[in-house]
């Protein structure tokens, strides 16, 4: 594999793990809130990325696909998808963030809060896409173009290719030196 198609790969393989790891984390436990014994039929209570961050899922998938959009895009317009990427990342990071505050109660005497890590990986995987984000804002116009099909057409050699240039619209008879 040539240099430029390993540091497309890698760059394909960061903005990958960093939405898997958003949707990992959306999926799974946030918290364990108990609350006092007084309180009527409400022991524990358990709360999930997707319930405290409902965004999570939907940007991080967002994100993935804007991944593949640069790859399929040229110029300006690589620049412009990858920058919207390090802007989903930054809502991963601020959402999470944010749940993850609110999730604790505050001198609540009722309840309990257990926070576990999950929030923070969300953080990370949401850290990798802006940093993907960014590099490809910079780099990705430099990055060789997808390829659309030759130009040009090619001068049928055979009978088959003959009738194919024809239902192509293309005159077979036509002369190098009157193209």
């Amino acid at each position: 594999m040539n240099p430029a198609r390993r540091v497309i790969s890698l760059w394909l393989a960061v903005c990958a793990a960093g939405s898997g790891l958003t949707l990992l984390a959306a999926s799974r436990d946030w918290a364990v809130l108990t609350f006092d014994v007084t309180a009527p039929n409400l022991p524990t209570l358990t709360l999930t990325g997707g319930e405290v961050a409902a965004s999570l899922t939907p940007v991080a998938l967002a994100a993935l696909a804007g991944s593949v959009a640069v790859l399929a895009a040229r110029g300006v317009w690589r620049a412009v998808l990858a920058g919207l990427i390090a802007l989903c990342g930054a809502a991963i990071v601020l959402a999470s963030l944010r749940a993850w505050g609110d999730i604790a109660p505050e001198g609540s005497a009722a309840a309990t809060a257990e926070l576990t890590p999950w929030p923070l990986i969300a953080v990370a995987g949401g850290g990798l896409l802006i940093l993907s984000g960014l590099y490809a804002t910079l780099r990705a116009t430099r990055w060789a173009s997808p390829a659309r099909g030759s130009r040009t057409p090619m001068r049928p050699s055979g009978e088959r290719e003959l009738w194919d240039a024809l239902d192509a619209g293309l005159d077979p008879t036509e002369s190098d030196e009157h193209r």
